[in-house]
């Protein structure tokens, strides 16, 4: 039997699981110099040179904040190859940095984790609390179990705190939704309820210029106005007048760096590999692909089923959800949202993102397919198992995101065939504070998260146990017998801690990988791998 809670408990917990998801993406500088994330990289650039040099060309910002490949080229000069939406929303923010800060020297300075705090980590602190007080109003205590799962145990947990655009969009998209449910909910027909509908659209459209394939929620999003009373018809005009307004900025920015509004920023990219890529198809996306899609859920590198498990609950969520006849309309949207997403970028051969950690190109979703998970929760059983994938996952993406976080598709499980490894070396993720006490104060406001989240989570004294016991006792079987690692994720691995993690400058990790080369294609290897990592 579950304790009784009083709703003071709840609400106290609710601050506590925002107030630590927030503390951890100010923490931590989502920085690792000398290494600067390419996709983080050309977002940088931009705003740099918008500013600093008044133009969108990088040429000059890539001799100041360093090269990299992601990039797109035309009339002679270099412009990033991103999807423009966060830079053009950091532009203003960065302007009002400069008062009070000096001009950048490197991508590292402190201005862009000022920056990346105010820009991305705001937001998407601002959407888990949207998304929580939703789930709580709906779900009642079990919606402190989902929201810290879907906010802990994804890769939204790190993504909050990096400048790239995949958890910004997750959360701009799922504000654009709450809007629009504020202006249904509110009875007046005057001016606020038009300023919803309007607000909807920009975000849902501001969403879409950030991360491309959010353009197909769009019209999900106007077919879902259009499905309520008749001013949800005149709501929805205003929704689509809303989201008009960036979808012009883009077209203006097309026009102004690549000569025409019907030209993206992919279809200029100055890698030729990449250029390939997006000529394939459909702007780089080819027919849905099953293998694609397995990929998706259960590589062991990649899989949300298997870093995310508690994502398990979201079908039987939906399927409930509908039977209850409740909001079926938000159901519908939702689902849609969620199955036509992942459908469609099954379709897009760098399924993998290249390093990362884990699944970010599915990230944009995570909300409407997590929001269904509360209708799957009625049962004590269903509640107990979920609490133990809950536990699995936070505490699996907590030992991810303490160090080095992007992983290549070669190195299965990182938690146990990288993460820990890094650690029992000292390689903790750059912060505020020393790696000891980084350590204490991360590990230490994640349990804490976890024990608040369970005593109050509709669960049973044994059920709490036995989340501890099978969720933590699952990721320790893990770690305690991690898969093989390749000849090349050895490499890498020690490669990677020896260039960027400043605790090997003799290069010793990756010395005793070259000493074990057996064949004479893992010689090459090494040989390759020494002349680009070794000592400098």
């Amino acid at each position: 039997m579950s304790r009784p809670v009083s709703r003071q408990s709840e609400r106290r917990t609710g601050f506590l699981v925002l107030g630590v998801f927030g503390f951890l993406t100010i923490l931590f500088t989502g920085l690792f110099p000398p290494f600067s994330n390419p996709n983080e990289l050309s977002h940088l650039e931009t705003v740099y040179a918008a500013v600093e040099n008044g133009t969108f060309r990088i040429d000059q910002a890539i001799g100041v904040l360093g090269q990299h490949e992601d990039k797109a080229s035309s009339g002679g000069s270099f412009y990033s190859n991103k999807a423009p939406g966060l830079s053009l929303a950091a532009i203003p923010v960065y302007r009002f940095l400069r008062f009070f800060l000096p001009r950048p020297h490197a991508a590292s300075d402190v201005i862009f984790v000022c920056l990346r705090v105010l820009v991305v980590s705001s937001i998407c602190v601002l959407a888990l609390a949207r998304f929580h007080a939703r789930l709580s109003a709906r779900d009642g205590s079990t919606a402190l179990l989902v929201t810290a799962a879907a906010g802990f145990g994804t890769p939204y947990v790190f993504y909050a705190r990096s400048f790239l655009s995949h958890a910004w969009t997750a959360a701009l998209l799922y504000l654009a939704w709450d809007l629009w449910k504020r202006g249904e909910e509110d009875p007046t027909p005057g001016r606020q309820a038009a300023a919803w509908s309007v607000g909807a659209g920009f975000l849902a459209g501001w969403a879409a210029i950030s991360e491309y394939p959010v353009a197909l929620v769009l019209p999900l999003l106007a077919l879902r106005a259009l499905s309520g009373r008749v001013p949800g018809r005149r709501r929805a005009v205003l929704l689509c007048l809303g989201a008009g307004v960036p979808i012009a900025l883009l077209a203006a920015y097309d026009t102004i760096c690549f000569g025409s509004p019907f030209v993206l920023s992919s279809a200029r990219e100055a890698l030729p590999g990449y250029a390939e890529l997006s000529h394939r198809g459909l702007f780089g996306f080819g027919a849905p692909s099953a293998e694609i899609g397995f990929g998706y859920l259960m590589h062991p590198a990649r899989g949300i089923l298997l870093f995310s498990p508690f994502l398990l609950w979201t079908l039987a969520g939906f399927w409930r959800w509908w039977r209850n006849r409740e909001d079926r309309a938000d159901c519908l949207f939702f689902a849609a949202t969620t199955a036509l997403f992942f459908f469609v970028m099954t379709g897009y051969p760098n399924w993998h993102g290249g390093w990362s950690l884990g699944n970010r190109y599915l990230l944009p979703v995570l909300f409407p397919a997590a929001y269904a998970i509360g209708q799957a929760l009625v049962s004590p059983v269903s509640r107990s198992l979920f609490a133990a994938t809950m536990v699995f996952s936070v505490l699996t993406h907590a030992l991810l995101t303490l160090t080095w976080p992007y992983f290549p598709l070669n190195v299965p499980w990182p938690p146990a065939t990288a993460s820990l490894w890094f650690l029992q070396r000292g390689w903790v993720a750059p912060s505020l504070g020393g790696a000891a006490v980084t350590l204490a104060l991360a590990l230490g406001a994640v349990l804490g998260v976890l024990l608040a989240v369970l005593a109050v989570g509709s669960l049973s004294r044994r059920a709490c146990w036995m989340a501890w016991l099978v969720g933590g006792g699952a990721l320790a079987v893990t770690l305690l017998f991690p898969p093989q690692l390749s000849f090349g994720g050895r490499l890498w691995r020690a490669a990677v801690f020896g260039r960027f993690s400043g605790l090997d400058p003799a290069r010793e990790e990756l010395r005793r990988v070259l000493q074990s080369a057996a064949t004479p294609s893992e010689q090459r290897r090494a040989a390759d791998a020494w002349r680009l990592f070794g000592p400098i």
